[in-house]
């Protein structure tokens, strides 16, 4: 399968999950951070006199969507830091992988010029720092990746940046002549102490791993969503009871009787049946706009994804058969635009593939066992929702609690349906409301 910085499709996600830290970290490491932004020319402290959970949403999505800075805007530009984690400069021949092929310039670097381009584009300022696994980053490969960035772009490195920790030592002491490790599992980890260091700098912030291609497409999605979350947030405030429903045709749907509700077999305050239900105050306070991670399939005839009938052999092809319509178009319009994601032009760079098609793209970690949809208030309309732990969930439909599906369980954190979508998307006020409800 190609490593493709392949991210797709928003959803929104009810969530309470905070990552677990590592136990040791290396502070000669962190210590070698400034408090400072990249870009000295424009390094003026952000501010928050706004207790208000979504203070600077309206404010900074306005200026994420004005006009290209050749003509006078009275606001300033958004700022954005992209944090890209990368574990090795040359691959390991691990995890399908040739070993010595060059991953900074043909896997890391192409998404990221990508991404920072089409944010420098539209007028906005952008710097980027890398956290790298590997020990040193050599003059000319900085060289290299300097070059390649547009101008004006800031760039800062962390070298040598995997932490320690004692190995085996999960909920119990380290043995008293046991030394620490390296846990490279830990070093996307490692973007909370950049975030810690440039938080009152920048106005949103992109964090990935090295294959993620996040543009400034995903960016304005990621704020017009949580833009309707905002307004959702609003109107639920000024109502009576709290609560903003869901109407049709200008009459509010009404959910099943109490007495017919689908309970929960788990911590959950709702269950499995919430499709066009009312939502207050409290549950929208936990909804994030997030993103279905994909990838594109390598065309390789020898790939094992790629022999006959093993797309069509799935895990749940029992529960849920292929559709014959899966790859058809709607009304000559796609149901999947690759071009979005994962476009690439041929000749392609490094191991991506030129053009993918729709049926080449594939959700990666995570799949329809977990999956949920449900109908917001507009306007926000039908979303997909991921799984969350039990006591955040705000409720959504899932098609295995049914009679029809006994032997499905609908997952919570389980690591292969949680939809790690391998980073984060943030804008700064994001980080105030994780401290809150995060726990």
């Amino acid at each position: 399968m190609t490593r493709l910085h392949a991210i797709a499709i928003f959803l929104v996600a009810a969530t309470i999950c905070c990552y677990t830290i590592t136990k040791r970290i290396n502070p000669k490491q962190y210590l070698q951070h400034h408090d400072r932004r990249l870009t000295e020319s424009s390094s003026v402290l952000l501010t928050n006199t706004d207790d208000h959970w979504t203070w600077d949403i309206p404010d900074i999505l306005s200026r994420a969507k004005q006009s290209s800075p050749s003509t006078q805007q009275q606001q300033k530009p958004l700022r954005v830091l992209i944090i890209t984690t990368s574990l090795v400069e040359y691959d390991k021949g691990t995890r399908g992988t040739t070993h010595g092929f060059d991953r900074l310039k043909y896997v890391m670097l192409p998404p990221l010029v990508d991404s920072v381009t089409s944010m420098t584009s539209r007028g906005w300022h952008v710097d980027v720092y890398l956290i790298l696994g590997f020990k040193s980053l050599a003059p000319h490969r900085r060289q290299l990746i300097t070059d390649a960035l547009p101008p004006g772009v800031g760039l800062e490195v962390w070298e040598d940046a995997i932490p320690l920790y004692y190995k085996n030592s999960f909920n119990k002491r380290p043995k008293a002549d046991q030394a620490v490790t390296n846990g490279d599992h830990a070093l996307s980890r490692q973007h909370r102490f950049v975030l810690r260091d440039k938080l009152h700098y920048y106005d949103f912030f992109v964090g990935f791993e090295d294959d993620m291609r996040i543009t400034a497409e995903h960016v304005l999605e990621f704020l017009e969503l949580s833009n309707d979350i905002y307004q959702l947030y609003g109107e639920a405030l000024s109502s009576s009871d709290g609560q903003v429903v869901v109407g049709s045709d200008g009459k509010a749907v009404q959910p099943p009787p109490l007495v017919h509700r689908h309970k929960s077999n788990d911590g959950a305050s709702v269950g499995n049946d919430i499709i066009h239900d009312p939502i207050g105050v409290e549950h929208i306070k936990r909804l994030f706009p997030g993103l279905l991670r994909v990838e594109v399939l390598d065309r390789k005839s020898d790939h094992p994804l790629r022999q006959t009938g093993v797309l069509d052999n799935h895990r749940f092809v029992k529960e849920h058969p292929p559709s014959p319509n899966a790859f058809s178009a709607v009304d000559g319009e796609s149901l999947l635009d690759p071009t979005i994601c994962c476009d690439e032009n041929d000749p392609p760079r490094g191991k991506m593939t030129a053009h993918p098609k729709m049926e080449e793209v594939v959700m990666w970690e995570t799949n329809i066992q977990a999956s949920g949809v449900r109908k917001y208030p507009n306007p926000i309309g039908w979303v997909a929702v991921m799984p969350v732990e039990d006591k955040a969930d705000v409720g959504s439909f899932w098609s295995g609690y049914t009679k029809e599906q006994p032997n499905l369980k609908r997952p919570r954190r389980v690591d292969e349906t949680i939809g790690n979508q391998a980073g984060k998307l943030a804008p700064l006020f994001h980080f105030t409301l994780s401290s809150r409800y995060c726990y």
